[in-house]
């Protein structure tokens, strides 16, 4: 049985920057090699974790180079392609193959409103453009549309996309997709606090905002899931809550930049319009971090 072309853990991650906002390349490589040390299956640079639409195209370039170099055909490197429309999507995703991409995420277009035949005709008109494999990135918090399960079975009977990052609360949504397309396809989790559930229908990994901090332990816990240890499972999962919590409370993504500072790895704060957290937010972040920290969950730097 051919296995998936993505699979396992791959971490969406920040961007370390500057105290003026600009790139810190030497802090880049240092999580790089931290998230891959501790299991990471692949790296997800330029996400909305890494803050993508708030670089310009030759800072998202030089993101991509850094990570590719650091990563040093150790995990497959996918680009992140968050435009709004095709202009935007072509140019992100030529970029990220230039830079060394081994694969793209893209998600819909949300600026003009469509509809699930505008979907396919978007990828239509993007993939043959690109010339690598497409994760589609199902996020309609973010994109404002619900992908039907048959429109993204269609998108890979055509040889559109080679998998997904479910970030949809829908779980009835992901049974349904898994059932309509094939064992090699790589549907991934896009949701962190519903990992295990995603997994039981059919996820083969997870792209994870949370697993660039501790990718080694969502590792283990897909493991538990899909050797029918269930319970188990769950309460591994269930032991990050707190966690998961303090990072997707507010100010998205300045409370990951926050966690990696706790341990030990400075990467600088969120670019406007995120903002500080709060000081309960931080306490709790820290509380989390702490615990996680001392019964060994969570490691403390590079080794």
């Amino acid at each position: 049985m051919p296995l998936p072309m993505f699979r396992g853990l791959i971490p969406a991650f920040p961007t370390p920057l500057h105290a003026d906002g600009s790139l810190d390349e030497s802090g880049l490589e240092r999580i790089v090699v931290y998230q891959i040390e501790r299991g990471a299956s692949g790296l997800l640079p330029l996400g909305g974790t890494g803050e993508a639409a708030s670089f310009d195209l030759a800072t998202g370039r030089r993101i991509m180079e850094v990570t590719v170099s650091a990563a040093a055909g150790r995990v497959p490197v996918i680009g992140g392609v968050l435009a709004p429309g095709l202009g935007g999507a072509l140019d992100i995703g030529r970029m990220c193959r230039q830079a060394g991409a081994d694969g793209l995420m893209v998600i819909p277009p949300y600026y003009a409103r469509t509809d699930q035949e505008g979907i396919l005709r978007y990828f239509r008109a993007l993939v043959p453009e690109l010339g690598l494999p497409i994760l589609y990135y199902d996020n309609p918090f973010r994109s404002q549309i619900v992908t039907a399960p048959e429109t993204i079975a269609r998108m890979a009977a055509e040889r559109l996309i080679v998998g997904m990052k479910a970030s949809n609360t829908d779980l009835y949504h992901l049974d349904r997709l898994s059932k309509l397309v094939a064992d090699d396809f790589s549907l991934l989790s896009g949701q962190d606090t519903l990992f295990v559930q995603q997994v039981i229908l059919g996820a083969k990994g997870g792209i994870l905002t949370s697993a660039a901090l501790l990718p080694g332990y969502w590792a283990k816990i897909q493991a538990l899931a899909e050797s029918g240890r269930v319970a188990e499972a769950l309460a591994a999962q269930g032991r990050l809550n707190p966690l998961m919590d303090a990072l997707f409370a507010e100010q998205f993504p300045e409370a990951v930049r926050r966690a990696f500072a706790l341990i030990g790895l400075p990467i600088g704060r969120s670019l406007p319009p995120v903002g500080q957290l709060s000081e309960a937010t931080e306490a709790a972040l820290a509380a989390a971090v702490e615990a996680l920290v001392a019964d060994g969950t969570l490691a403390q730097g590079v080794s």
